[in-house]
C-alpha cells in the first residue's frame, strides 16, 4: 500500500469540486498534490449534501460560460448515462453517487494524492507562509509541508486557523437534501402536466426513452405554484407544517430511473442558526430530518406516482449556502455583478443571478440581471491580503453576502479551483 509523503508542492484541504478541480488542475501541470478531506469520498456539496443539479451558467449562446474541467466531469458521467443535458442548455444534471467514482478515477489519472477521514485543525505559519497544515485521523496527529496551500474547505476553515481574516455576519437558510426512490416518474410527469400544461412554474423533459429530467417546487411566496392547493390541504390535515412548505423543489437525477431529489427541506428554527457553531449545526440534522419524515410523508399521500416510495438516502452533510467569506486582496461587489465587470485576472465567468434563500417567511430573494452578458470573478477575490502562499475557493471567496449568492454555484467553484490550481503550478515553474 502506497504511503503517502510529508512534502509536497500544493496541499489541497477539502475535496470537494472546487478542491478536487484545484488539485487536478496543478497535478497535470507537474505539481505533487495532496488533497485532505474528512468524509471517505470526493465531492463535497455535490456528493455529501446531494446538490444536485449543478446550476445553470451558460453564454448568449447557450454555451457553458466554464468549460475546462467542468465540462470535462459531466462529459465523462454522461458517457454512462449519468449526467444529462436539460433542453434548456444545462448540462448539469448528474447522480452523485456516480460523481463519487469519477473524481476518483480524475485524481488517480493526475497523480493526485488522497488523504480521507482527515481533518485538517491547524496552520503554522513563518512570517506571511504557511509552511505546514495539522490534521488528525486514526493515525492520530500529523503535519504535512508544502509550498502552496489551497483552502476548499467549504468553510475557510485552514484559513480561518491561519489567521485569516473574514466576515460571517449574515448568513442564507440551510437545507437537508434527501433522495426518494421507487417513485413512478412517468406517472408524476403525466400529473405535473395535466395540473400545469403550460409549464410555466415545472418542467417535464423527456431526454431520452431512460431519463426523464423534471423539476417542480413550491414556495410561501403566492406566485402561481401549481402544488399550491395540495400543500393548503396537507397543512390543514396535519401531515406537514408550515415550515414544512417554505421551500419544496425536487429534481429528478440522470442514472437513477426511478428517484428523486429533494432540495429542501430547509431547516427551520425559532433563532437564527449558524453555520459555524457545532449546536446550532447538530440541531439542524435533527430538525432537520424531522421535516424530511413529515414531507415524504406528505408526498405519498398527495403527489401522483409517490404511493410507494421511500426514503433511500439522506445527505450526509448540510446544505450550507455560505459561513465565512475572506478579507481578500479583492472584494466582488454586487455593482461587480450588475455591471459584468471584467477583470485581468478571471477565474471564473459567470451570469447567475443572486439567490439569497431567507432564513424567514417571504425573505427569499432571485434578482436577475442581464444574462445576455457575464461577470468575472478574479483570482484577487481567491487571494487573503496577509498570506501569500494560500488561496480560498469556493463559497468562501472574498465577496460581500448579496455577491457571494452569485458566485457560489458549482460551475463557479469548479473554475475557481482550476484557476487556483494552474496559478500555483505557475508559480511553480517561475522559481
Amino acid at each position: 500500500m502506497k504511503k503517502y509523503a510529508s512534502e509536497y508542492n500544493l496541499i489541497v484541504a477539502g475535496g470537494g469540486l472546487a478542491g478536487v478541480s484545484a488539485a487536478i488542475a496543478a497535478a497535470r501541470e507537474g505539481c505533487k498534490v495532496l488533497i485532505i478531506e474528512r468524509y471517505s469520498f470526493l465531492g463535497g456539496c455535490a456528493t455529501a449534501s446531494l446538490v444536485t443539479p449543478m446550476m445553470k451558467n451558460n453564454d448568449s449562446a447557450g454555451n457553458p460560460l466554464n468549460t475546462g474541467l467542468y465540462t470535462e466531469i459531466l462529459q465523462k458521467m454522461a458517457q454512462t448515462k449519468n449526467a444529462a443535458t436539460h433542453p434548456d442548455g444545462n448540462p448539469g444534471w448528474f447522480n452523485p453517487e456516480k460523481m463519487k467514482f469519477v473524481l476518483d478515477d480524475l485524481c488517480a489519472e493526475a497523480g493526485v494524492d488522497i488523504l480521507f477521514d482527515t481533518f485538517v485543525v491547524g496552520a503554522e505559519k513563518n512570517n506571511d507562509k504557511i509552511i505546514s497544515i495539522n490534521c488528525v485521523n486514526k493515525a492520530g496527529f500529523e503535519k504535512y509541508h508544502a509550498s502552496f496551500f489551497i483552502d476548499a474547505t467549504g468553510d475557510a476553515d485552514l484559513a480561518a486557523s491561519a489567521g485569516v481574516a473574514f466576515e460571517a455576519d449574515k448568513h442564507q437558510a440551510m437545507s437537508l437534501r434527501f433522495i426518494m426512490d421507487n417513485v413512478n416518474l412517468y406517472k408524476f410527469s403525466h400529473w405535473l402536466t395535466d395540473i400545469e400544461p403550460e409549464m410555466a412554474m415545472s418542467s417535464v423533459e423527456y431526454v431520452d426513452y431512460e431519463t426523464v429530467l423534471l423539476t417542480t417546487a413550491h414556495t410561501s411566496e403566492d406566485i402561481g405554484w401549481k402544488l399550491r392547493p395540495y400543500i393548503t390541504l396537507a397543512i390543514r390535515d396535519g401531515v406537514i407544517k408550515p415550515e414544512d412548505a417554505e421551500y419544496f423543489q425536487v429534481f429528478t437525477l440522470p442514472g437513477q430511473k426511478n428517484a428523486v431529489a429533494f432540495n429542501c427541506p430547509r431547516i427551520y428554527s425559532p433563532t437564527p442558526l449558524n453555520p459555524l457553531d457545532p449546536w446550532d449545526i447538530s440541531y439542524a440534522y435533527r430538525q432537520g430530518r424531522k421535516q424530511i419524515k413529515r414531507i415524504t410523508e406528505f408526498c405519498r399521500k398527495y403527489l401522483v406516482g409517490f404511493e410507494e416510495a421511500y426514503i433511500s438516502q439522506v445527505a450526509p452533510s448540510l446544505g450550507i449556502r455560505d459561513s465565512r467569506r475572506i478579507e481578500g486582496v479583492y472584494q466582488l461587489t454586487e455593482d461587480d455583478i450588475l455591471n459584468n465587470k471584467k477583470f485581468e485576472h478571471s477565474s471564473a465567468k459567470s451570469n447567475y443571478p443572486f439567490d439569497v434563500h431567507g432564513k424567514e417567511k417571504d425573505k427569499n430573494e432571485i434578482t436577475r440581471r442581464n444574462e445576455k452578458d457575464y461577470y468575472d470573478i478574479p483570482i484577487e477575490a481567491l487571494t487573503p491580503k496577509n498570506i501569500s502562499n494560500l488561496m480560498v475557493v469556493g463559497k468562501c471567496l472574498s465577496a460581500t453576502f448579496k455577491a457571494q449568492s452569485s458566485a457560489r454555484i458549482m460551475p463557479n467553484c469548479i473554475a475557481m479551483g482550476e484557476s487556483a490550481g494552474k496559478a500555483f503550478a505557475a508559480r511553480l515553474k517561475s522559481r
